[in-house]
């Protein structure tokens, strides 16, 4: 997926997110949230290096589940911090961006960073299934967003 797809269904699971905060976490928890959503939505790749300038191998260190799983759950044991809050939401992102990932036909590596990838093969990269899977997923996003107000 493209870091406009990654990015597009990250903001509306910050949306979500957002939602399903009020009216319990304030506006200073809920902005670090968002901006730590929308940060970790292409983490997995940036961290990887800048630019044409690649410090890992594509999708191996940086796209193992298991990882951002463990920082997640590092985050949520501080939710009641600021920083275990942008801890959870930019893991949470990351983890978004894996699933994301993971169908796509490339796929990711599941355990370790140099073994064959798992693709679940719902979409096609550039093709207009790319775009269905966006949409259906910012679509669940927005739908959780509406809900949390009904």
């Amino acid at each position: 997926m493209n870091q406009t797809g990654h990015h597009i269904t990250a903001a509306a699971m910050a949306a979500a997110g957002a939602a399903l905060s009020l009216p319990d976490w304030g506006f200073l928890h809920i902005t670090i949230g968002v901006i730590a959503i929308m940060a970790g939505a292409s983490a997995p790749d940036w961290l990887e290096g800048f630019g044409p300038i690649r410090v890992l191998p594509h999708r191996t260190f940086t796209h193992i589940p298991w990882v951002w799983t463990m920082i997640f759950m590092a985050g949520a044991s501080q939710m009641h911090t600021l920083m275990g809050v942008a801890i959870m939401g930019f893991s949470a992102s990351a983890l978004l961006h894996l699933l994301m990932d993971a169908m796509s036909p490339m796929g990711i590596p599941l355990w370790l960073p140099f073994q064959k990838r798992k693709s679940l093969h719902a979409y096609k990269v550039g093709n207009v299934s790319e775009a269905i899977t966006i949409f259906l997923t910012s679509g669940l996003f927005a739908g959780v967003a509406i809900a949390a107000f009904l």
